[in-house]
Formats: C-alpha cells, sequence, structure tokens
C-alpha cells in the first residue's frame, strides 16, 4: 500500500523528496494518509491525501467543487480578519486537477485528493477538556459566521437528504422488515426504542420546509475530532472534513456538536453506564458556539437549539442501527457489532439529553440574552 501511496502522491502538485508515510485511522468514511516532505528549501511539511469513499460519495467532481469553493471563499475572509486562522487548501494534480484517479485491484476507480496540513495542530475524538469544548464551539460558530453570505445557490448536495431525519426512520423502518442481513432478531428492544421517540424526526425539516429558519451553509458532520487546535494554546484554527458540507439548518451543526463534543464518553464506548451529556461542557460549548453566532440566529432558531441536540442524536443512533441491520456498508467498522454498540450509545444519550431538557433550554436562552447585550455594546 505504501509504494501505491507513493505513486500516487507524485501525482500531486508539491515540490519536495517523500520522507515517510503514516495511515492516520481517524474518521469513519475516508482513508486517510499524511505524508511528510522535505521540501526544497530543506524544510519538512506535511500533507493529507485521501481515497473518497465512493460507496458514499458517489460524485467525486462535485464533492471537490464544493469543497474547493467554500476553502476559497474562508481564504479570503479570513484574510480581511485582524486575527487570522489558517485554513484548508486544495492541493492540485500537477495537470491542474482537483483528484488523481488510479483502477483499483478489483478493475473500479479509484479517487485520491490533497490537502494542506494544519501546522502544530491537534484534534480529540474526545475531550473532558473546558477549553477544548469551548474552542470547538467557537470554531463551529465562526465557520458558520464566514459563510453566513456565501451564495448558497453555487452549493450542491453531496448526500442528498442528509439531515432529512423524517426520511431517514421511514427508510429505517423499512429496512427493519426487509432484514437483508438477517440482523433484526435481538435488537427490538433498540428498534422500539426509536419508534417511541420518533416525534422529533420532522422538527427541523418542518422549520425549514415553512420558511421559518434559513438554508445555509452548514458543516453537517460537527464532530470535535473535525476542529483542529492550536497544539500548544488549544485555540482553535480551523474546521476540517468538509465532505458534507452542504445546504442546511445551522441547527443541524449546533445540535451535532452538542452530541459529539459534551458526551462523557466516545461514541463506541460498551459500558453504558458512563455515557451521558456532561453539564459543565454543554455549557462551555454553547458559550463557544454563541460568541460567534448570536448575532446571526433567528428566534426560530434560537428556541429550537435544544430540539436540534435531540433531533441529531436520535438520527446518529438511527444512522448507526440501521447501517447494523443492512450489514455495514456505510460507516467503517472494527468489528460485528460495532455498529449496533454505537446505536446503543447514542440512544443512552438521547435517553440522558431528553432528562435535562428544562435545564438546557433555560442554558442556551440565558446565554443567548447575555451575547445579545454584548453585541449591543459593540
Amino acid at each position: 500500500m505504501v509504494e501505491q501511496i507513493k505513486q500516487i502522491v507524485q501525482n500531486f502538485d508539491i515540490d519536495g523528496e517523500i520522507l515517510d508515510i503514516k495511515c492516520n485511522s481517524q474518521g469513519n468514511i475516508n482513508q486517510t494518509f499524511i505524508v511528510t516532505f522535505k521540501m526544497n528549501d530543506g524544510s519538512l511539511k506535511d500533507y493529507v491525501f485521501q481515497k473518497i469513499n465512493t460507496t458514499v460519495f458517489k460524485e467525486p467532481y462535485k464533492l471537490m467543487r464544493n469543497i474547493l469553493n467554500i476553502t476559497d471563499f474562508i481564504s479570503k475572509k479570513e484574510s480581511s480578519l485582524e486575527k487570522k486562522h489558517p485554513s484548508l487548501k486544495v492541493i492540485r494534480t500537477k495537470d491542474n486537477q482537483l483528484l488523481t484517479v488510479i483502477k483499483g485491484a478489483d478493475g473500479e476507480q479509484e479517487y485520491y485528493r490533497s490537502y494542506n496540513a494544519i501546522e502544530n495542530s491537534i484534534s480529540f475524538d474526545v475531550s473532558y477538556d473546558s477549553d477544548v469544548v469551548f474552542n470547538t464551539g467557537k470554531a463551529f460558530g465562526h465557520f458558520q459566521k464566514l459563510l453566513f453570505d456565501y451564495p448558497i445557490e453555487t452549493l450542491e448536495e453531496t448526500i442528498p437528504d442528509f439531515h432529512n431525519t423524517k426520511k431517514r426512520y421511514q427508510e429505517f423502518l423499512n429496512d427493519v422488515k426487509l432484514d437483508v442481513v438477517n440482523r433484526v432478531f435481538g435488537i427490538s428492544k433498540e428498534i422500539e426504542f426509536l419508534k417511541q421517540n420518533s416525534n422529533c424526526v420532522s422538527l427541523i425539516t418542518d422549520l425549514i420546509d415553512s420558511g421559518k429558519i434559513p438554508i445555509k451553509v452548514t458543516h453537517n458532520d460537527a464532530k470535535v475530532n473535525n476542529v483542529m487546535l492550536d497544539r500548544f494554546t488549544k485555540e482553535y484554527l480551523t474546521v476540517i472534513d468538509l465532505d458534507t458540507v452542504m445546504p442546511g439548518s445551522f441547527l443541524y451543526d449546533y445540535g451535532d456538536g452538542i452530541r459529539s463534543a459534551c458526551s462523557r464518553s466516545k461514541e463506541d464506548e460498551l459500558d453504558l453506564s458512563k455515557v451521558s451529556l456532561d453539564n459543565g461542557l454543554f455549557e462551555k460549548y454553547t458559550d463557544g458556539y454563541l460568541s460567534e453566532m448570536a448575532p446571526f440566529l433567528n428566534k426560530y432558531e434560537i428556541s429550537n437549539m435544544y430540539n436540534s441536540i435531540e433531533v441529531i442524536t436520535f438520527e446518529l443512533g438511527l444512522r448507526f442501527l440501521d447501517d447494523y441491520i443492512n450489514g455495514d456498508t456505510y460507516f467503517k467498522t472494527k468489528y460485528k457489532t460495532h455498529n449496533l454498540d454505537r446505536a446503543r450509545n447514542q440512544l443512552k444519550l438521547l435517553y440522558d439529553i431528553k432528562s435535562k431538557k428544562e435545564y438546557i433550554n433555560s442554558y442556551i436562552l440565558k446565554t443567548y440574552e447575555k451575547e445579545k447585550i454584548k453585541v449591543k455594546k459593540w
């Protein structure tokens, strides 16, 4: 595999000598490699190379056009700010393409891309450090703020209905009936829990359809490990993994951010007694997010921020369980019941979130009012 990656890397417009290739195991979708180069001036520099999962992203060129346009837009916005943050840059091939394409061992086409690596950065799959969580919320708020006036009509859907929870739920019910790999037996408890809590599935889509909340650029996968932080200060540097950047609602990112950054465990923690929403981390994430986004949210978005946490946690639990039922075709797994364990984890988290609804709503509104006062003072 290393020799193959070396050949692929040489197709990209990078002037330097390959010194090292490491496989990065983070991420559930694409295959990632970090390649260290000795540049012509003698310095060492890392680049990211990824094999795109075409089972998930069926139109790689559409995907890369989205990412190129978004990163260019962000880079221009950052250049005008007093405090600048680094941004992702798409590295083109030597013949000025966004991707290099090879034929895989199975005869199918494989698509590879490259980005700059963010220097002196670190990311976390999970963190209980309040500063890390605050800066994660701030990073996604800053990301949405930078893209608030992006021309949404130029952004394409790379995965149609990605956060259409209502449609995903209906597909899940159908998949339960089909039971294509005979896995439904033994998970009736999880299926019943989803049915009993399905009243949330259309909360956000109905608001979008009614025009009460706007369609904007959203990341749609606002996990804590998709934020690069300064290795030394833990301040945020930039948001990465832009494959799912599509038209959507700001609520999707806030809900997913809380679900991801404020849980007391990893997504595949087997001991469900350890799975809960950490109140202190929830407050820190919300503080960071609203410090950037309070002036840009309307009353319907503010009043549905709690609902977004419930919807997205329900949705991910649903997706993990559906993928398990369908034979693990979407998320990368390490063992047979990995997706089932992830689903159980998210359903336990959802149970805990629902028990804290009044507290969560109260804190969001209090923080929003505080940030509005700051804005007026500006």
